[in-house]
């Protein structure tokens, strides 16, 4: 796997693209970085929880699947706290899932625990500074 960054201003905004050629940008909070952060984009950490939403995701879609529950959607909050410190890896991290469909609540509570404890590479690699819990809710 091969990211390349380009800076595309005399502050911190870069283009990343991937080896498939899909881009995107990112950016310190506006004002950080002695004013060079502009909050024109998603900083390197809200990557990180992206990371760790998307990764979890795909992967609870998937057991969902298997266990042919009938998902229609599914949107996904994820909060993190870091550390007050340098550097400030998370704490703590809480990824909350709304499932919509008819989905059986012992299925689903299984397939967020799975997706978010033992598939999620993402999470993996957040699991050394940070406590991750999870929750979800079924709206039918």
């Amino acid at each position: 796997m091969k990211i390349e960054l380009n800076r595309v201003n005399e502050g911190v905004r870069f283009e990343a693209t991937s080896e498939e050629g899909n881009t995107l940008h990112i950016d310190a909070g506006k004002g950080k970085m002695d004013g060079m952060g502009q909050g024109s984009a998603f900083s390197p950490m809200q990557l990180v929880l992206t990371g760790v939403a998307g990764c979890a995701v795909f992967d609870l879609i998937h057991i969902l699947k298997k266990q042919r529950q009938e998902i229609q959607d599914v949107k996904i909050t994820i909060d993190g706290e870091r550390k007050d410190a340098v550097p400030a890896p998370f704490e703590t991290v809480n990824v909350h899932f709304k499932l919509f469909g008819d989905i059986n609540e012992g299925k689903a509570e299984r397939a967020v625990a799975l997706a978010v404890e033992k598939y999620c590479s993402v999470a993996e690699m957040v699991k050394s500074t940070a406590t991750i819990t999870h929750s979800f809710e079924i709206i039918k």
